[in-house]
C-alpha cells in the first residue's frame, strides 16, 4: 500500500522528538473522538552518556540518532502500521539547548479609535519579525550557536488590553500583537530538511520547540491557568518558560540536566554513570549517599545545591520586572520530577520569598486524558514523557495550519 494519504477522520502521523541528549521516532494514531492517541510504534535512541567537549559534537551525535532512528521507522515501524491507515502528517518537537523560542510584542496606541484590520496587524506582525531577527543577530550566544528561524505563529492579538479574535470590525486605541518564533540549531534544522525531502517528500514537516508542544498542553489542561511558569528537564538542559496572560512570554535554558547531574554525582562517587542515573530517576538518592564518607556525602550535596543555584539564576531571567508565577509546571522523565520537586520549591521560594505550587504535567496529563487500564500500563512500562507531550500536542490542535512553517 501507499504509506502517505490525504487527511482522514482518523489522522496517522510521525513524530519526531529531539531531546538534549537523544531522538524518539514514533507513529501516532490520533482519533477525535477520543481523548488521547495511540501509539502505533515507537523508538527512543540515546546519545553517549559520557562527557562530549564541544556544542557541535553534542549536534553531530544527536544527527547520528536521528538517522538511525528513521532507518528503524521506515522498517519496523512501517510493519507496525501494516494496513491501520496511511500517514498523513509528520511533526518535530526540538528542546533547549538545539532550539529557542523567541516571543516578541510591538504595540501602537492613538489617542483616538481606530479600526483593527488584517492589514493594519500584518504591518504589527512584520515589525515584530524584525526584531527577532535583529535579536537574533546581536545575542552573541544565540549567534554562535548559528540558529535558522522554523516557524512563527501570532501568539495573541490584545485590543485595549483584551484578547480578540480577528474579525477587521473591531475598533480601539491600543493594539498589541504577540508572535512566537522557533529557531533551531542550523546542522539539526538542515538534518531535519534532508529527512522531510527524502522520506517524508509527499507531505508537510511540521518544525516546533519542544517548550511550545509543553505550553499548549499545559493550556489545554488548565484552560484557566494564566499565569505559570514550565520547567523542562531533559538530560543535558533545563528549559523554563514564563506564562503570562496565557500567552509564551519567555524562554530561557541552562546546559545542564540530569544526565549532567549524573555525571558530577559518578565522578564523586566513582560509580558508573548509568548507576548515578539510576537512582536519580528512583528518588533514593539518601539511600545511595549512605554507603558513603561524610565527605563524599558533603560533596554531592554541593553538586546538589549547584544544580538549585543554576535553578535560582533560570528563575530571575523571567525576561520582564515580575518574579516568577506562583503555579510551576514540571516535565521530565518518570521519577526525575519527585527528585526535582524540592529543589524546584526551594529555589522559587529563594527567588520570590513565598511558597509556589510545583505541579508534575505528566501525572496530570496521563490522569486528565487517559482511561483507568491505559493509565495503568502507561505507568508500569515507564512510558517516554516527552513522547506523551508531543503526540497529545499533536493529538489536540491541528496546529499546522496555525504555525507559518519557514
Amino acid at each position: 500500500m501507499a504509506l502517505f494519504s490525504s487527511e482522514d477522520e482518523t489522522k496517522y502521523g510521525v513524530i519526531i522528538d529531539i531531546g538534549s541528549g537523544s531522538v524518539l521516532a514514533a507513529i501516532v494514531e490520533s482519533d477525535p473522538n477520543k481523548n488521547y492517541p495511540t501509539i502505533v510504534w515507537s523508538k527512543r535512541e540515546y546519545g553517549p552518556l559520557k562527557q562530549i567537549d564541544s556544542l557541535e559534537q553534542s549536534a553531530k551525535s544527536i544527527i547520528t540518532s536521528l538517522l538511525n532512528v528513521l532507518m528503524e521507522l521506515d522498517s519496523q515501524g512501517k510493519k507496525a502500521l501494516s494496513n491501520k491507515g496511511k500517514l498523513s502528517h509528520a511533526q518535530v518537537t526540538v528542546a533547549a539547548p538545539w532550539s529557542y523560542t523567541v516571543s516578541k510584542s510591538i504595540s501602537y496606541k492613538n489617542e483616538e479609535s481606530f479600526s483593527i484590520t488584517k492589514p493594519f496587524i500584518s504591518k504589527l506582525l512584520r515589525m515584530a519579525r524584525k526584531k527577532v531577527q535583529e535579536e537574533l543577530k546581536e545575542n552573541e550566544k544565540i549567534h554562535n550557536l548559528g540558529l535558522d528561524l522554523v516557524s512563527r505563529t501570532t501568539a495573541d492579538i490584545v485590543a485595549n488590553g483584551y484578547s480578540i479574535i480577528l474579525t477587521g470590525k473591531q475598533e480601539a486605541n491600543l493594539v498589541k500583537v504577540i508572535e512566537l518564533s522557533v529557531v533551531v540549531q542550523q546542522s539539526i534544522a538542515k538534518a531535519l530538511d534532508d529527512v522531510k525531502n527524502n522520506i517524508f517528500p509527499k507531505i508537510d514537516l511540521q518544525k516546533y520547540s519542544f517548550m511550545l508542544a509543553l505550553f499548549y498542553v499545559v493550556s489545554d489542561l488548565y484552560e484557566s491557568m494564566n499565569d505559570c511558569c514550565l520547567v523542562d528537564v531533559t538530560f543535558e538542559a533545563t528549559e523554563i518558560g514564563i506564562v503570562r496572560d496565557g500567552v509564551l512570554q519567555y524562554c530561557t535554558h541552562t546546559p545542564f540536566g540530569m544526565v549532567s547531574l549524573a555525571r558530577e554525582l559518578s565522578s564523586i562517587l566513582s560509580i558508573p554513570i548509568e548507576e548515578a542515573l539510576s537512582h536519580l530517576k528512583s528518588g533514593n538518592i539518601e539511600l545511595l549517599l549512605s554507603k558513603f564518607t561524610e565527605k563524599k556525602q558533603k560533596d554531592v550535596s554541593a553538586t546538589l545545591l549547584a544544580y538549585e543555584s543554576r535553578l535560582i539564576s533560570l528563575f530571575q531571567e523571567t525576561g520582564d520586572k515580575l518574579t516568577i508565577p506562583k503555579t510551576v509546571f514540571v516535565h521530565g522523565d518518570v521519577g526525575f520530577t519527585k527528585f526535582l520537586r524540592p529543589y524546584i520549591e526551594s529555589a522559587g521560594r529563594k527567588v520570590t520569598k513565598s511558597s509556589h505550587l510545583v505541579y508534575d504535567i505528566t501525572k496530570d496529563m496521563i490522569d486528565g486524558y487517559y482511561d483507568k487500564q491505559t493509565k495503568e500500563s502507561l505507568i508500569k512500562n515507564n512510558q517516554d514523557t516527552a513522547m506523551l507531550v508531543s503526540a497529545q500536542f499533536f493529538h489536540k490542535r491541528n496546529y499546522e495550519h496555525k504555525f507559518e512553517q519557514l
